[in-house]
């Protein structure tokens, strides 16, 4: 494994999405991790892990530099509430989320019948409450039709190749990515949203 990721870092590749971290020993991210950002300091480790709290949060304290979270299902106010407090208090020191509005594997309710306001609720909501958000492709096109029976996107990349038209969609009006650039803007100006647990911390003193 090791041989493989140096192989990639050589290639210029710097993040590396792990799926399911979980499911191999702690010990070995532990040694991985340590190894490879001795010799490249700028890669990335993303914990692609929907576990529960305990082994996401140990996955972290191994070296996983981002993680995946709960935010994708918390979607009522007292749910936010609670998620959003604690990744910036209980876990702020060593968990950096990834808040993703969306995955292929992820459609919630709340954006297969929540219209176009949803999908700019939930961009405005990841794009402010963490330093790192993701957005899966189809998103900035309100692409909002779910598998029968699951939470996934119809038909998404797992099961074929799709073909977006990205500037005909803005030039109509009908894409989200003006409204996603200019949240990055706001990011970008504005470096309180760039920090975790800035805010508590300030409270606290």
């Amino acid at each position: 494994m090791l041989r493989i990721v140096r192989h990639w870092v050589a290639q210029g590749v710097r993040i590396f999405r792990v799926d399911n971290p979980h499911t191999k020993p702690l010990q070995f991210w532990e040694w991985l991790i340590r190894t490879v950002t001795a010799e490249s300091p700028d890669v990335v480790f993303l914990a692609e892990a929907f576990t529960r709290p305990a082994p996401l949060q140990a996955l972290a304290r191994a070296g996983f530099q981002q993680s995946y979270s709960y935010f994708t299902w918390r979607n009522t106010k007292a749910e936010l509430e609670e998620f959003l407090v604690s990744i910036a208090t209980d876990t702020a020191d060593y968990l950096r989320p990834n808040l993703f509005v969306n995955t292929p594997d992820i459609l919630t309710e709340y954006l297969q019948f929540g219209g176009r306001p949803a999908y700019r609720i939930r961009a405005a909501l990841a794009a402010t409450a963490a330093p790192s958000y993701g957005v899966y492709a189809g998103y900035e096109l309100y692409e909002n039709v779910a598998r029968p029976g699951s939470e996934e996107n119809i038909d998404n990349e797992k099961y074929e190749y799709k073909i977006r038209e990205w500037d005909r969609a803005e030039a109509s009006g009908d894409s989200l990515a003006p409204y996603l650039r200019r949240l990055n803007e706001i990011r970008a100006t504005h470096p309180a949203l760039g920090q975790l647990a800035q805010h508590h911390r300030a409270r606290q003193r």
